[in-house]
């Protein structure tokens, strides 16, 4: 894979992450203010978006084969596993360094981290980040499979117009 197809994917993946995270976001800040949390988990959806991306885009590459709205489909169920384990495990920290009480001035011992509320709370917010990626990545996988297909495609094409075979 080259450096600019990645940079493309790059580019998307973090378009994908926000344009997913930014509903629930703004659901959930209601009066709007814009806190540590909320930036940090934007940051981790712009990057569970990344990895979705490149893991789809490295799927498409090796494959060969172009999407279709059924490919799409399938392209948006690997974006959306992927980013959704990602996304899912930077969230379970993220509640479970927040719920915890963990603060710079006041730092709290691991096992406060393991707490039965803690844990399963956190646990409870990171599946239900999961499964609305999964989802997200199956509903909206026929529009970003074209465009992860269209990026990959793009990059393959050398100065004649032939398509490069070998894929880096």
């Amino acid at each position: 894979m080259t450096a600019g197809v990645r940079n493309r994917l790059l580019a998307l993946g973090i378009l994908w992450g926000l344009l997913l995270a930014a509903v629930p976001a703004l659901v959930m800040t209601n009066p709007y203010r814009l806190t540590g949390f909320l930036i940090v988990a934007l940051v981790c959806a712009a990057l569970s978006g990344c990895v979705g991306t490149l893991v789809a885009g490295r799927r498409t590459a090796r494959s060969g084969r172009r999407s279709g709205v059924l490919g799409g489909a399938g392209l948006g169920a690997v974006q959306g596993l992927a980013g959704g384990l990602v996304a899912a495990l930077l969230f379970w920290v993220l509640m479970a360094v927040t719920t915890s009480g963990f603060t710079l001035q006041d730092p709290v011992e691991f096992s406060a981290l393991m707490r039965p509320r803690v844990f399963l709370g956190s646990f409870f917010v990171a599946l239900s980040a999961f499964v609305y990626v999964l989802v997200g990545g199956l509903v909206l996988g026929p529009i970003f499979g074209k465009l992860i297909d269209r990026a990959i495609r793009s990059g393959k094409k050398d100065a004649g117009g032939k398509e490069n075979l070998v894929v880096r």
